[in-house]
């Protein structure tokens, strides 16, 4: 199994070459996973040296109420825009030629645009819980997806992260729930490792009275519960960049194991119709009969 990028591959190109002096007019729109939108441009055709970065969301303003503002300052300050490009929820504008700290990594810094604005609610709740003046009765609900959401639950010691899955199709339900409990029995041989569950319909018990929750046929809930030393300063970083691409994970691994279970039918058709092809009697050849008098006969 692989473990998805952070960063944007595109974004990451696109600014790489032009840090290497490949400097080009651009005007490309990217489509990212859960309904993310970007859009790299040249906004001045005359100087090739400002490159703008857009990205648009549905779940953006959620975030800023749980600090994505702080952190878009942090790790974008002099690049980010206080009027954001028209249908776009942040922007930044980079000046190839005025690039403060260390050039190299720029690339990479604005292809995690997305992580960092949502790892926010993440490092929030950590923190809290680390510092233990975590509010327990507070769940923040993240509507990232179409039909979809995630929701972190501190507690006092531990951190619930549970993400509501809608599945249209009544296959790719039963090959998470497969897919899932590989999750359970891996842990039973690792240690230190999240406890992770799956209930299909019902939303577990820590969602009981929260606001956003949506059950029916057609929607599963992945509960992990992440412990002390998943969420302290030291681990903090490795554990956002699990859990954020977590639902991208699980619908590339459902979309691969739906593939190679076709490929195995198609490949059991071909087996079964060259046994049929051998099997085939051939056509019977008429041939003269001798009995043990000498005579002969033609068998008809």
């Amino acid at each position: 199994m692989i473990l998805l990028e952070n960063g944007n591959r595109i974004i990451l190109e696109a600014i790489q070459a032009a840090v290497d002096g490949k400097r080009e007019a651009l005007d490309i729109t990217i489509a990212d996973f859960d309904g993310v939108q970007f859009h790299i441009s040249t906004p001045d055709a005359n100087n090739k040296n400002l490159i703008q970065v857009s990205m648009q969301w549905r779940c953006f303003s959620e975030l800023v109420k749980h600090g994505a503002s702080v952190d878009l300052k942090r790790y974008y300050g002099p690049f980010l825009q206080a009027k954001a490009e028209e249908n776009y929820d942040v922007t930044l504008l980079i000046d190839l030629a005025n690039v403060p700290g260390d050039k190299t990594k720029l690339a990479e810094t604005v292809s995690l645009l997305k992580r960092h604005v949502l790892a926010s609610p993440f490092k929030k709740t950590f923190q809290a819980v680390e510092a233990g003046n975590a509010n327990t009765n507070e769940t923040i609900v993240i509507s990232y997806r179409e039909n979809e959401a995630f929701f972190i639950k501190p507690d006092q010691e531990r951190v619930f992260v549970i993400f509501s899955v809608n599945f249209k199709d009544p296959g790719d339900q039963i090959l998470a729930k497969v897919f899932l409990q590989e999750f359970a029995d891996a842990r039973k041989t690792m240690s230190n490792a999240p406890s992770v569950s799956f209930s299909a319909r019902e939303p577990p018990g820590e969602l009981q009275g929260v606001r956003g929750v949506k059950a029916d046929v057609n929607t599963g809930f992945v509960s992990f519960v992440l412990f002390k030393n998943h969420i302290t300063a030291k681990n903090a970083d490795k554990t956002i960049n699990a859990i954020e691409t977590f639902r991208d994970y699980l619908h590339y691994h459902i979309k691969c194991s739906k593939a190679y279970l076709h490929t195995r039918m198609r490949n059991r058709v071909d087996t079964l119709l060259q046994v049929l092809n051998r099997a085939r009697p051939a056509e019977f050849e008429k041939k003269e009969k001798k009995l043990i008098s000498g005579k002969t006969f033609t068998r008809k």
